[in-house]
């Protein structure tokens, strides 16, 4: 009984993942279609500053589904979620969000600290996760990252 019921879980997953991969690179072709789209616009506009901002946000927002896209890729390769994967999706995320804020001088002065701590300790805890892979982890592995 157990066995079927297993089987049936791991094809709901693999689904699962399977469309979250389609809608995720639907969404980086999109998104490379903005950066393009918004390219034009800063070159031709006469609203150049808030052009740049909006295609330094479309580039950035790309990188993130990147990460994004990889990490569901790496979840097929590997069968499981490897930490360091999502930790470099995440680093993305806060670097995009701080280089935002820094562009837009939407910052206070402490802020900036928090921000970049926080990219900080994601970085030092990926380090650690790929220097040190969870037990049973074949050591190949830690070397892809």
């Amino acid at each position: 009984m157990q066995e079927p019921i297993t089987r049936l879980y791991k094809l709901g997953v693999q689904v699962a993942f399977n469309l979250a991969i389609v809608v995720l690179v639907l969404g980086m072709f999109v998104g490379v279609w903005r950066v393009l789209a918004n390219l034009g616009h800063t070159l031709s506009g006469p609203n150049t500053p808030a052009a740049f901002q909006t295609l330094i946000t479309d580039a950035l927002t790309l990188l993130v589904v990147i990460e994004l896209v990889r990490t569901f890729v790496d979840y097929f390769e590997w069968e499981r979620v490897r930490i360091h994967v999502l930790l470099d999706a995440g680093a993305i995320f806060v670097l995009r969000e701080l280089i935002i804020k820094l562009y837009t001088h939407e910052y206070a002065g402490l802020e900036v600290v928090w921000w970049s701590l926080a990219i900080l300790t994601l970085m030092a805890a990926r380090t650690l996760a790929v220097r040190w892979p969870p037990p049973g982890h074949c050591e190949e592995e830690s070397s892809h990252g």
